[in-house]
């Protein structure tokens, strides 16, 4: 017996051969502009003494040395370190520093967001990247409150998202231009 096909059936497999198409001009667009940094990459290597002075020069201002560390009160102790602003400064000024957060998968059923945080020296080939994932939860005096609001996933998984990027950073920066930028930051 023959099943007729419904016009419901034909208008998903459109959508899927639409979705399709899309998902593989995103790809090839994707793979375009990385290849394309890597030229650019090549053809304008960073000159590192000017890199090291203008990243000095920037920590030398008093916004950037403002927001170079974070420090809170944790279990009775401080933690404290050097913040994420640091991290997307010394690569802005360093050059050919390509670095991001992605959520790739997010299960509102499981109440997680799987996320990928990035660093790539692109002329030097370097490359640190961590896959994590980030539960849709909040701590809370009276114990974990589940975050349901967009806003508040949203910034949940930024705020995760951040501070391994600033470690993804960190790991493709030589280390001397962080102990450098710390130092003219204190001082």
């Amino acid at each position: 017996m023959n099943n007729p096909v419904t016009a419901d059936q034909i208008h998903q497999q459109n959508r899927r051969e639409k979705l399709s198409q899309a998902t593989s001009v995103e790809q090839s667009r994707a793979v375009a502009e990385v290849q394309a940094a890597i030229v650019v990459a090549q053809q304008r290597p960073r000159h590192e003494p000017e890199a090291m002075a203008k990243a000095l020069e920037s920590c030398r201002q008093l916004a950037v040395a403002e927001g170079a560390f974070y420090k809170f009160p944790r279990g009775g102790q401080t933690v404290s370190g050097e913040s994420i602003s640091l991290a997307v400064e010394l690569a802005r000024c360093w050059g050919n520093i390509s670095y991001g957060i992605m959520e790739l998968a997010r299960d509102d059923d499981a109440h997680e967001s799987e996320m990928l945080a990035f660093g790539w020296d692109l002329e030097t080939n370097v490359q640190s990247r961590q896959t994590f994932i980030v539960p849709h939860k909040r701590d809370t005096r009276s114990g974990p409150k589940v975050l349901t609001d967009m806003r508040d996933i949203y910034e949940n998984n930024a705020n995760s998202g951040a501070r391994r990027l600033r470690e993804c950073i960190f790991r493709v920066l030589p280390p001397y231009l962080k102990e450098a930028a710390k130092q003219t930051c204190y001082d």
